[in-house]
């Protein structure tokens, strides 16, 4: 069986602010609540466009937090993840924000992700893309979400 690899992808320390973050997939329509269950880490609003994951651990905690991006549907990574949640979302070409909730300052020290890091060349917008979130608590918490056409 051959691997299917990253198309874009980005990895990045953020520091949280509370004990959840907030992905903005372009022009969202408000925020999602954080979830309060542990069998969810990841809502959606409504119209997709906006994703809320809530950590394991709590705010002011370092996370490790990768986006990979594929052209098609990827296995899980190998790993002792902890947590595994399938979710689908939807993308516009205007940039993309990443917040600790309410708060706008960035969470992610530098580099910052790309700002159309969900955008698919070639194709018109919206964009549709389905995910798994993989969370698993190493040296600090591990965050991986991928990210594949819908």
């Amino acid at each position: 069986m051959t691997e299917i690899r990253p198309v874009d992808e980005y990895t990045g320390m953020a520091t949280l602010n509370h004990a959840f973050y907030v992905i903005g997939m372009g022009e969202p329509e408000g925020i999602a609540l954080p979830s309060m269950t542990s069998h969810t880490r990841i809502t959606a609003t409504d119209d997709k466009s906006c994703l809320t994951v809530t950590a394991g651990s709590s705010e002011w905690e370092p996370v490790k937090i990768s986006f990979l991006i594929y052209d098609q549907e990827p296995e899980p990574l190998p790993g002792e993840w902890t947590h595994t949640e399938t979710f689908a979302c939807t993308a516009t070409d205007a940039p993309a924000g990443f917040t600790t909730g309410t708060d706008s300052d960035d969470m992610f020290q530098d580099p910052m992700p790309p700002e159309h890091l969900f955008n698919r060349p070639g194709l018109e917008p919206p964009y549709h893309w389905k995910g798994r979130l993989l969370m698993a608590a190493y040296e600090v918490e591990e965050h991986v979400l991928q990210f594949w056409p819908a």
